[in-house]
């Protein structure tokens, strides 16, 4: 009858049920913390960082590592060598110099080759370039909607460059 009531430890000390039940849930409630602040909750990076990111990439010519963000559709639709191979073409026509997140909002909004709008967050930047060509700094503002994709942000191709890679061409340049 004692044995329903107690465990023995390995060192001889005797606890009731009671006892090893309360040490068993405070060793999961540390488990679980632990693991939640190892890098295990789902949430992408902000928004504002994540479209900063991409404007560095396309304006330093970096297409290949942009693609790795585009949306999984437009990924599936617009094949990475063709991507590169179209954008290296063209760029923003300087060095972005300074990447200004101006606003951030949830806005619905449509990715190209879809029907609808979809949950987005749009993020309004102001972005700095040095022209060669221009003596003084020339800024731009620009509205990107990104989309929550299994826990990473990702980007779309806007409706008029999208056409174009589905026709089989490169977007205008320019």
């Amino acid at each position: 009858m004692w044995k329903e009531y107690a465990t023995y430890w390995p060192w001889g000390t005797v606890l009731t049920v009671r006892i090893v039940r309360a040490l068993r849930r405070a060793a999961l409630l540390f488990a679980t913390l632990a693991l939640a602040g190892c890098g295990g909750d789902d949430e992408p990076e902000p928004a504002g960082a994540f479209v900063t990111t991409l404007i560095r990439d396309l304006g330093s010519g970096q297409a290949a590592t942009a693609w790795e963000s585009l949306h999984p559709l437009h990924r599936k639709r617009v094949p990475q060598a063709r991507y590169v191979q179209c954008e290296s073409k063209d760029g923003f026509g300087g060095t972005v110099t300074k990447v200004d997140v101006l606003d951030v909002k949830q806005e619905p909004a449509t990715i190209p080759g879809q029907f609808g709008q979809q949950p987005s967050t749009a993020v309004t930047v102001g972005v700095t370039l040095d022209v060669p060509e221009s003596e003084a700094p020339e800024r731009f503002t620009l509205t990107a909607h990104i989309f929550e994709t299994d826990g990473t942000w990702s980007w779309v191709i806007g409706p008029v460059d999208y056409a174009a890679y589905m026709t089989g061409n490169c977007p205008a340049q320019g």
